[in-house]
């Protein structure tokens, strides 16, 4: 996939990085059910739900909410169904590179330590009205670095003249199963999440990615 060029005129969307981007931060993430189908990109079944913090030295750095399941084709996968940044050069990079539908959204953190034990609560909103909080516990710092990679696909959108995108990815992480609580609200964009059973959360520290 050839690199997108950063915007940087005032008509257009705030400059970013052409890819790929180096990735740096923090990631909570579980794993959730969903009993009913939505619409055709959001089928029943798993998916995952993830808080990210991105920190320096990314080349942008933000928050970020996302909700992704596991695709096998066209290509298999991870297809982000919904996500929201506290960036609009993340949602410009997002959009125009990778076909990621990212939307604005605000972050509220409040985070604490003690020796390996972490405890963090995040709460995001959009347009004022909230759309989910999670709260997690974990002592992934004890955990040693091991590698992971994956695949993403996305339909086209918009700014990709609805051609779609897929991107290898791939980094180290300290990662160990996290006690995590979600809340969606059930007037937000993420209504549909409401109920949904949690199967299992994991927390990954200081990770690091290179996004194709």
């Amino acid at each position: 996939m050839a690199d997108n060029a950063p915007a940087d005129t005032p008509e257009h969307a705030p400059a970013y990085p052409p890819a790929p981007w180096h990735m740096h931060g923090q990631l909570w993430l579980s794993i959730v059910k969903v009993r009913e189908a939505v619409d055709d990109l959001r089928p029943a079944g798993m998916y995952g739900v993830a808080m990210v913090d991105y920190q320096e030295p990314s080349p942008l750095t933000y928050g970020e909410l996302l909700v992704g399941r596991v695709v096998k084709t066209p290509v298999e996968g991870v297809t982000i169904t919904d996500i929201w940044v506290d960036s609009p050069a993340s949602v410009a990079g997002g959009r125009e590179i990778w076909a990621i539908p990212k939307e604005l959204c605000d972050f509220s953190l409040e985070a604490s330590r003690k020796g390996p034990l972490a405890r963090t609560h995040w709460t995001m909103s959009t347009g004022g009205v909230e759309i989910a909080t999670a709260s997690f516990t974990d002592i992934s710092r004890i955990a040693p670095r091991t590698p992971f990679k994956a695949n993403t696909w996305q339909p086209g959108i918009e700014e990709t003249g609805f051609e779609d995108r897929s991107s290898p990815l791939q980094g180290s992480a300290k990662a160990l199963l996290a006690h995590g609580r979600w809340t969606f609200n059930p007037l937000g964009p993420l209504a549909w999440l409401h109920g949904s059973r949690t199967i299992a959360s994991f927390r990954m520290v200081d990770f690091e990615m290179r996004v194709e």
